[in-house]
């Protein structure tokens, strides 16, 4: 960066300090928010929970069937929607309603006297693998005798990506259940407890924020982008992202495990056991230390998952087939699907994660803790069956 663009970055930066909004801003972000407290604002299983508890009549908020009896009045008006009728809801008995969490895998089910009410709770994903016509088929066998309302809940409302069920889920927003909140806090809420008001208003304050972008903070957020936007470009050009933000916790896991890094590469992290750093030779064609073998982690170019390989690079045909002959003698390798790069072991696992929003230090730990045991058995059957080749690929490491 030249010295004059430095000038104009800094003298950008002034200008947006002495912004009122800009101190406005800080204001608004810096009130306590117990969903952003414990960083559970973009959890949808966080949200499916505090759901069943508003709609749950029984439970500690103090607002009795209030919101349920709102929401089903909602959901009635749904043309798809025919065994539910408005009229007789308040015929209901709500003494004993029944919520269930992952019930069949179903996001939230309610049981209210006769009526089952199938919930699909889609914060920031969408529906797949026909699961919406195996929640209906469960519900249907397992509450024949029921009537039955089935809902597809998401940010605005859309319609279910597998469009042969709009004919039986009836659509619902976060929108709604905004409005609702509100109008419930602006009524009812002098006769509600300090800490319920306040953990609603947190809530409704999340979804607005985080969800519909429709918040103070997102207006000033807007408003500030606008009047700095040459600061706010450079900032968004030269931040880090996400595979940046990910890539220490896998440097510690391995780190952690006793192993070796190797050659790295945007999204991947590669490493080596103490024992295969010794022996392993450098002719390989590919990666920046030239390794001919590496155990690899993808974390960041799959959406949905994170993906741990056993990897031989393309080398000089003596430790190319050294390798290649010591993986296939592990019982249980796969045949490999490469020519040039043999990849004998593969395990996948769920690492969901989104582009622009902060990883949560937590939910990151818990993937890998959940596959790490996994990865740790394939390395070492991968490193006994290498090492009785010792000997050669020392040989040939060292003549290097």
């Amino acid at each position: 960066m030249t010295e004059a663009e430095q000038k104009e970055i800094r003298s950008a930066y002034k200008d947006l300090l002495n912004d009122p909004d800009f101190e406005r801003l800080e204001l608004e972000l810096g009130k306590p928010n117990i969903f952003h407290i414990l960083n559970i604002g973009n959890a949808e299983i966080r949200h499916s929970n505090f759901l069943a508890w508003l709609l749950n009549p029984n439970e500690s908020h103090g607002l009795g069937k209030v919101f349920l009896i709102k929401f089903l009045r909602d959901i009635a008006t749904s043309e798809v929607l025919s065994e539910l009728d408005e009229l007789e809801i308040e015929q209901l008995n709500f003494t004993q309603v029944e919520i269930r969490r992952e019930w069949k895998n179903i996001d939230l089910l309610l049981i209210i006297d006769e009526l089952v009410v199938c919930i699909e709770n889609k914060f920031y994903s969408h529906d797949h693998s026909r699961q919406l016509t195996k929640y209906r088929e469960l519900v249907n066998e397992f509450f024949p005798m029921s009537k039955k309302a089935f809902v597809y809940l998401t940010p605005n409302g859309d319609t279910p990506k597998q469009t042969d069920e709009s004919e039986f889920y009836a659509t619902y927003s976060y929108e709604e259940l905004v409005s609702h909140a509100q109008n419930i806090l602006s009524v009812y809420g002098d006769n509600i407890l300090p800490g319920v008001r306040q953990y609603i208003q947190d809530y409704l304050t999340t979804l607005k924020r985080e969800l519909m972008k429709n918040d103070i903070a997102n207006e000033l957020a807007n408003k500030l982008f606008k009047n700095h936007r040459t600061l706010f470009n450079f900032i968004l050009e030269h931040k880090s992202d996400l595979a940046t933000e990910l890539l220490p916790y896998f440097k510690e896991q391995v780190k952690q495990s006793g192993w070796i890094e190797g050659s790295q590469n945007k999204g991947y992290i590669r490493f080596l056991t103490p024992a295969l750093d010794k022996i392993i030779p450098r002719d390989g064609k590919g990666w920046p230390n030239k390794e001919s073998f590496l155990f690899e982690l993808d974390f960041y170019w799959n959406k949905k998952n994170a993906v741990f390989k056993t990897v031989i690079a393309p080398s000089s045909p003596e430790v190319y087939e050294l390798l290649k002959n010591a993986l296939e003698s592990i019982p249980d390798h796969k045949k490999p699907y490469g020519k040039k790069w043999l990849v004998h072991f593969m395990f996948p696992w769920r690492f969901e994660k989104e582009e622009g929003i902060e990883p949560d230090p937590e939910q990151v730990q818990k993937s890998l803790n959940s596959a790490w045991p996994k990865i740790q058995e394939i390395v070492e059957k991968v490193e006994k069956a290498i090492l009785p080749y010792s000997d050669q690929l020392k040989s040939i490491k060292n003549n290097q």
